[in-house]
């Protein structure tokens, strides 16, 4: 490239350039991002999981299961430590259940909703953790309401 060739390639650019900043004089237009949007209002959202946390830990969780079931999921100020959830009871039947628990690790206080093999059941445990009560749909070929409690 000879040096004419390359003062003629170097004037197009400048020209390039001072061409953009006269342009953007003209429309005098900024793009500004909503900073402080506090409310928004969607017709349909689709997505696969919802986490809803504050600046560092995880609050709750709203998606599907490894099984590809639908389950809410609420943490406690330890998101390591579950204390409301519904969806399926993958220890048992795969059936849907709801449990709630104490925010507090120690306190052994649940109650638990769920479907078992005879129909749905009701349990609720104590501060240490020994079921209090117990509220399920009898085994029996009556099919009567079976309860026990403490």
């Amino acid at each position: 490239m000879k040096l004419r060739e390359k003062i003629l390639y170097m004037s197009f650019g400048a020209g390039l350039v001072v061409l953009g900043m006269g342009l953007n004089s003209l429309v005098n237009v900024d793009a500004d991002a909503q900073v402080s949007v506090k409310d928004v209002t969607f017709r349909n959202v689709t997505c696969q999981r919802l986490i809803i946390q504050d600046a560092y830990m995880k609050k709750a969780f709203l998606g599907l299961s490894s099984s590809g079931d639908a389950m809410l999921t609420m943490y406690s100020d330890n998101p390591n430590y579950v204390i409301a959830y519904l969806g399926g009871n993958e220890a048992e039947n795969n059936e849907m259940m709801l449990q709630l628990k104490s925010k507090s690790k120690t306190d052994k206080r649940e109650t638990s909703i769920m479907i078992d093999e005879n129909g749905g059941r009701f349990d609720s445990l104590n501060k240490i953790g020994e079921s209090v009560n117990h509220l399920a749909v009898s085994g029996d070929s009556d099919d009567g309401l079976g309860v026990s409690a403490k």
